[in-house]
């Protein structure tokens, strides 16, 4: 494969923040030759599928955005799904990729040789190019657990990633699988309509308050007429949640117990006023082990007079009813599968081929590991945003995404300035990097004890980053080039 057969230097996977992250990045580096593949016919990933009713991010809105595109319009503290949608789309016209995106463009298989990539889509189109780079997220592949007799039931199925609008849930009654993320948001928006609601809860959750409110008009025009008002007020938000990192994460979170526990405990005291009740809704693990949620609304609705709580396991479905493991017939109309993402999939049906045959798949059987979150030892010219361990549960994604962005850009024009675009991790600085991660995340509050989606098959956290999101941007700013290999290797 020689250069003349490329048909781009770079194919971005996915036109999300991740990709938007990426393709800036790549343009001010100057390597404007990229296609951003998408495989649905509109942006946004994450926030184009989740719009279930009351779908909100768990980061604050001024934090949630690109630091060098804030946004002075936000309507709320935490931005609903549709506004943070919006938000992509301004993204996508105020920096010029709407044609640089390839819409339908289901990649289903990426295979390396020769210096390069031969990238497949689902409708046959192939496509060749120097370098791979996958910005496909990590919440996007529906879990959906097989129950017995679920396909027996006549009545409406949604997951929470798959909501159907034209669904009217008046007057219905309903099951909501599932107590997490989504559920607490989608349960107080149903709740109010609903006939009668029965909540199945696996695993009880630590809640604290939200405490969302509407940003008035006189900050907004504040924002939009003294823009560094809005980056003091957006670099506050950053310290706040970097400190919380320390506070409540941390091996050293020596104010976890009485900063964290307080909170949580007290929220959930005052909110759930009848005993037996509370102890259902109270975890036995560690505060944070499990991701924390914020909701101010769950814990009132859970308590309304048409819901209930069930905390039995789910034995079978029938034509019109769920069926617990005692025995008791709930019926229902609509069943929401608030159920999660397959985590461990990090690229779906997505098959990437290196060198020699050897499938990513099969290089991370037993362990998913990356270096530096972006790279994979033996697959060259292949690299990730929101690779494994650069997940957080303390603050914005959208940081990692840029210091990730930043730093492949570097790697790749630091390739074409050297005559040698070839670019491969080397083994060692890959196997010393990952043994660093896991020796630090160790200490964190995720490694307590409890099973979460942080975790793979066998419980080892992949997912999470151990250190604060200052610490990520000042390691990813330090690019160690001897840590790669760059050659030359088409033939």
């Amino acid at each position: 494969m020689n250069r003349v057969d490329f048909d781009h230097e770079v194919a971005i996977v996915g036109a999300g923040f991740s990709g938007f992250a990426a393709a800036i990045a790549l343009d001010r580096a100057g390597l404007s030759d990229f296609v951003i593949l998408e495989a649905a016919g509109e942006i946004g990933g994450t926030w184009r599928d989740n719009q279930y009713p009351g779908a909100c991010c768990d980061v604050p809105s001024h934090l949630y955005s690109f630091s060098f595109e804030l946004n002075p319009n936000w309507g709320h503290r935490f931005s609903p799904a549709a506004e943070i949608h919006a938000y992509q789309r301004h993204v996508r016209e105020q920096y010029g990729l709407g044609d640089r995106i390839r819409y339908r463009f289901e990649a289903v298989s990426a295979d390396y040789s020769a210096g390069g990539w031969l990238v497949l889509s689902s409708r046959g189109e192939q496509l060749r190019v120097r370098y791979l780079l996958t910005a496909i997220g990590a919440l996007r592949i529906p879990n959906k657990p097989e129950f017995p007799g679920l396909d027996v039931f006549r009545g409406k199925v949604m997951h929470s990633a798959e909501w159907d609008h034209g669904y009217d849930p008046q007057g219905k009654r309903m099951i909501v699988i599932g107590s997490a993320a989504s559920a607490v948001q989608i349960i107080p928006q149903l709740a109010a309509v609903a006939t009668r609601m029965t909540v199945m809860q696996r695993t009880a959750n630590y809640l604290i308050a939200r405490r969302d409110r509407k940003i008035s008009d006189f900050e907004k025009r504040m924002f939009r007429k003294l823009p560094w008002i809005q980056r003091l007020f957006r670099w506050r938000q950053y310290l706040i949640n970097d400190f919380l990192f320390h506070a409540n994460f941390s091996g050293k979170a020596s104010l976890r117990k009485s900063l964290l526990h307080g909170l949580v405990h007290r929220h959930m005291k005052h909110q759930v006023r009848d005993p037996a009740l509370l102890e259902k809704l109270t975890p036995s693990y560690e505060i944070g082990c499990k991701r924390l949620l914020l909701s101010d609304d769950y814990l009132p609705a859970i308590q309304r007079d048409n819901v209930d709580l069930v905390t039995d396991g789910i034995a079978r479905f029938t034509e019109n009813s769920l069926v617990t493991d005692r025995g008791e017939e709930i019926k229902a109309d609509l069943v929401v599968l608030a159920t999660g993402f397959e985590t461990v999939r990090l690229f779906g049906d997505l098959k990437i081929g290196g060198p020699n045959g050897v499938s990513l798949e099969q290089a991370w059987k037993g362990e998913i590991r990356a270096h530096r979150s972006v790279a994979v030892k033996g697959f060259p010219n292949f690299f990730m945003m929101f690779g494994p361990n650069s997940g957080l549960g303390h603050s914005s994604i959208i940081i990692m995404l840029e210091a990730q962005a930043r730093y492949i850009s570097h790697l790749l024009r630091k390739a074409r300035e050297s005559g040698q675009p070839t670019i491969l991790v080397r083994p060692d600085a890959e196997v010393a990097y990952n043994k660093a991660l896991q020796s630090a995340l160790k200490n964190t509050v995720w490694n307590s004890g409890c099973s979460s989606w942080y975790k793979d098959e066998q419980g080892r956290i992949f997912t999470l980053w151990p250190h604060t999101t200052s610490r990520f941007i000042r390691e990813m700013r330090n690019i160690r080039l001897g840590e790669y290999r760059f050659f030359n290797d088409e033939q």
